[in-house]
């Protein structure tokens, strides 16, 4: 499945994308020694280690080994550790053992732990830049196959061309290796249906985050906290009536068979969250530049598996929702535009954001983005029109090929980003 691509030169690259972008990478001026192309096979890297000394890295997921929200990180380090030749190893903290979801960024600087993702949505005060993209992040499709697609991709791209996001991670000595990656679209998960505005009237939502609040008290409901842990407890009990999240974190936390009354809207949806890879700054510059283009260039393997992971969900997810008796649809014509209205409404806030430099020209390029990703992942012939009933029959690990995604979102994106030695800098 994760076979690596051959990717065009720079020059073809930037002649091909839809928007010309700098071909210049990130220095690496500290690690130093040899590099290697972009492109080599497994076998040319395995040789290009036989001079680099066996280099531990301690590492950390936030679940059990093998599970969901684990197996892109344990794929993606066994991938890195394959192709170094057994050079570079990880030793995994399952479950956050080594530091809570609101303590990995300490952790990540401090040094307790090499690489990690952290949720920044979890300490909005500390990284507002982020979550001002977060907040936008309504802006992509929803849609099963597609829109997962488009939003990793748009998200990751307005994230690298935001300086004040890197500058966020750097600031509490992170290097951010991979600034978005998500679990698919947001939807309304609710005990009873609540499609129409006079059914979502009064229902207690619980909400992630301003913007998801802002959202949900525009519908005439009321968005409520509930931590992970309790949110199971609180819908059974009738203490709050939906949530608003992802299919993958419904089938998380087991409760989608008590809220199997399911609203996505492609055209009109809730804020999201992402993730963030990142490492040790002082970790990152002292690695040989060799081992940095490996965990680059084996990005590959986490975008792949982590889309596949959420595909995964999605399929189990609406099998529970169809045993339960439950229905996956669409929100009624007044509550959609009702949405709508307050996306619209939000944008106008988002665009006074104080965290940063030039909030107004920020989103209206992160919406050309969206909307450009919407394009690109239609013409690589990627569905945007089935619902997630469709998608949970049609899916299987060889329906979907990711190579042509994979490989358009190395050429347009990361490629710029790839770690190089300050000789070969432009």
């Amino acid at each position: 499945m994760f076979g690596y691509r051959k990717s065009l030169p720079c020059a073809a690259a930037v002649a091909a994308s839809l928007v010309v972008t700098s071909c210049a990478a990130i220095s690496a001026p500290a690690g130093g020694g040899p590099g290697i192309e972009f492109g080599a096979t497994a076998e040319e890297y395995r040789d290009a280690f036989d001079e680099i000394e066996p280099i531990h890295l301690y590492a950390q997921t936030p679940g059990p080994q093998g599970s969901f929200v684990s197996d892109k990180m344990e794929v993606y380090y066994d991938a890195v550790t394959e192709w170094s030749g057994g050079k570079v190893t990880f030793e995994i903290f399952y479950a956050n053992a080594i530091a809570g979801a609101t303590e990995i960024d300490d952790a990540l600087g401090d040094g307790r732990t090499d690489i990690d993702g952290f949720a920044p949505a979890n300490q909005p005060a500390e990284y507002p830049a982020v979550n001002t993209l977060i907040n936008a992040s309504f802006l992509g499709d929803m849609s099963p196959l597609a829109g997962i697609l488009q939003s990793h991709a748009w998200l990751l791209e307005s994230a690298y061309a935001t300086d004040e996001v890197a500058q966020e991670f750097e600031d509490n000595d992170m290097h951010l290796l991979m600034p978005s990656y998500n679990g698919g679209g947001m939807a309304l998960l609710c005990t009873d249906e609540a499609r129409t505005l006079d059914q979502l009237r009064g229902r207690q939502i619980a909400a992630a985050g301003r913007t998801q609040g802002a959202q949900i008290s525009g519908l005439g409901a009321i968005p409520v906290s509930a931590s992970y842990s309790e949110l199971y407890e609180s819908l059974q009990r009738g203490v709050v009536d939906c949530t608003a999240t992802s299919i993958q974190n419904a089938v998380l936390g087991g409760y989608l068979d008590i809220t199997p009354e399911v609203i996505i809207e492609p055209e009109a949806g809730f804020a999201l969250t992402f993730g963030s890879v990142a490492l040790n700054q002082n970790r990152w510059e002292r690695l040989p530049l060799l081992v940095r283009q490996l965990l680059f260039d084996r990005l590959d393997v986490f975008l792949e598996t982590n889309i596949r992971t959420a595909w995964e969900a999605m399929v189990q997810g609406v099998h529970t929702i169809q045993n339960a008796g439950g229905t996956i649809s669409d929100f009624a014509p007044d509550a959609r535009d009702r949405l709508r209205t307050v996306n619209a409404e939000q944008l106008e806030t988002l665009k006074n954001s104080t965290a940063l430099e030039d909030a107004a020209s920020s989103l209206t390029q992160w919406s050309d983005t969206a909307d450009r990703w919407s394009v690109l992942v239609r013409e690589l012939g990627y569905d945007e029109s089935m619902t997630y009933t469709e998608f949970a029959d049609f899916y299987d690990d060889e329906a979907v090929d990711l190579g042509p995604y994979v490989d358009a979102v190395f050429d347009e994106i990361l490629l710029a980003h790839r770690p190089t030695a300050p000789q070969d800098d432009a």
